[in-house]
Order: structure tokens, then C-alpha cells, then sequence
């Protein structure tokens, strides 16, 4: 029986040792199995989320080819107005200035939607591509920045300096008739606006005649001609800021989205 008992007793450990191992292999392979299921979430969820951003910053592109173009041609608009006034000796004609001052104002914003997702909801730890997380953060500083310039910046110096400079040497009339003639910023005199005023263009049109009558009557000195020149320096020099900026970020996106594409392939 001794004999029995002794022989049989290793098998029982054996047997022990083995299920042991076997149930630490199972699980351990649970643990494997889990883990490359969830990189592949991720992975895939990475992917997603850098086609969704490559979508916004091709908006961003095509937004800023065109604020590009605009605010390069008012750029050299307002350069060849300076340069002209600041030498000028001439009267300054009011009524052809009042057809053909452009007020326009193009200004840039940054289409972040996915970029402010990924952040808010820590889906910025599944680009596991350093260089490529960091070229993303850093077009976002800056292409906020871009669009502090523009909204915050250029707007200010828009409704704070340069329309306010113009009614201080241009008189009331010269903005009664621009206005009645072009869709400008806060466009009271227009047949269309009859929500605000809703008598205001009747009154413009049968005051029409004196109002013209009062620009062709108004001269401006030497002085106001020299001061009009600085306003469209002032106005050339806040929009070369915000194309040095907007060019910028267009040759950064041009990139990012290079780098993007050849990381979502």
C-alpha cells in the first residue's frame, strides 16, 4: 500500500501544476486578446478622427484661398490709395470716392469642430504618432491665432479706428449716399431693409438731390486730404498683418495635411 500511495502522489501534483498553468495561460491570453482589441478601437477611432480632421482643415484651405486673394487686392487698394493721397494736390472728388471706397471686411475663422472633440474627450492619446500629435497642436495654436487676428484685431481696428477716422473728416452725406448704393455694414438706407426703418429709404430718396448737391459742395483742405492718406495706410497695414498670418497657417495646413494623409494610409 506504501508503495501505492508514493506512486501515485507526484501524478496529483503534476495534475495540480498543470491546470494551474493552463488556467494562468487562458487568462493571460484573455488579457492579450482584450488588449489587441482595444488598439484596434483605437487605431480605427484614430483613423476616423484624422479623416474628420482632414475634412476641416480642407475647409480651412479653401476658406483661406479665398480671404487670401480678397484681402491682397484690398491690401493694395488701400497702399495705392495712401500713396496717392499722401502726394495729392488736387480736391479730392467725394461723389466718385463715395462709389468706389471699398468697406469690405473679410475675416477668417477656424474650423475646429473635430480638433475641440478629440480634446474634450481625450481622443488626442490615440494618435500614438508623436510627430504627427504635435504638428496638429501646434496648427490649432495657430490657426486660432489667425482667427484672433482677424475677428478680434482687424474687427476692432475696422469699427473702432477706421470708420470712425472717415466721419470725422467725411461728411454725413458721403455715407448716406455709399450706403445707398452698396451693401455695406449697418445699411440703413437700402429698399431691402425695411425691418429697422421701415421709412428710412422713402426719406433717403426724396432727400436724395441735396445730399448730392451737399458732397459736390464739400471741399476738403490739404490737411484732411494728408489725414485720409494716414486712414488707408493704417487700414493697408492691419490687413498685412492678417495675411502675413493667414499665409502662414495656409502653408502650415498645406503641410499638416501631408503629413496626415500619408498617416491615415
Amino acid at each position: 500500500m506504501e508503495v501505492h500511495h508514493h506512486s501515485h502522489h507526484p501524478k496529483k501534483w503534476k495534475e495540480y501544476l498543470t491546470e494551474f498553468l493552463m488556467l494562468f495561460l487562458a487568462v493571460s491570453m484573455g488579457f492579450v486578446a482584450e488588449n489587441i482589441r482595444e488598439k484596434h478601437v483605437e487605431n480605427e477611432r484614430a483613423d476616423e478622427l484624422i479623416h474628420a480632421f482632414i475634412i476641416d482643415i480642407k475647409e480651412n484651405q479653401k476658406q483661406l484661398d479665398s480671404l487670401i486673394i480678397n484681402n491682397q487686392r484690398l491690401s493694395g487698394y488701400f497702399d495705392s490709395l495712401s500713396i496717392d493721397y499722401a502726394a495729392r494736390k488736387e480736391p479730392i472728388n467725394l461723389n466718385d470716392l463715395a462709389h468706389t471706397l471699398d468697406f469690405w471686411m473679410y475675416r477668417f475663422i477656424n474650423r475646429k469642430t473635430i480638433f475641440e472633440q478629440m480634446k474634450s474627450s481625450g481622443a488626442l492619446r490615440y494618435i500614438q504618432n508623436k510627430d504627427v500629435l504635435k504638428a496638429i497642436l501646434l496648427y490649432e495654436e495657430h490657426a486660432s491665432l489667425a482667427e484672433t487676428r482677424s475677428m478680434e484685431l482687424e474687427t476692432q481696428q475696422y469699427f473702432n479706428e477706421f470708420r470712425p477716422e472717415l466721419k470725422k473728416i467725411l461728411p454725413s452725406s458721403f455715407f448716406l449716399i455709399r450706403s445707398s448704393e452698396h451693401n455695406d455694414y449697418n445699411d440703413l438706407t437700402s429698399s431691402e431693409n425695411t425691418e429697422v426703418h421701415p421709412n428710412f429709404y422713402k426719406i433717403y430718396k426724396s432727400n436724395e438731390p441735396m445730399l448730392k448737391e451737399d458732397l459736390r459742395n464739400t471741399k476738403l483742405t490739404i490737411d484732411q486730404i494728408r489725414e485720409l492718406s494716414k486712414i488707408w495706410y493704417h487700414r493697408e497695414e492691419r490687413l498685412e498683418v492678417s495675411l502675413v498670418s493667414q499665409l502662414g497657417i495656409r502653408k502650415e495646413g498645406e503641410e499638416l495635411l501631408k503629413l496626415l494623409e500619408k498617416e491615415s494610409h
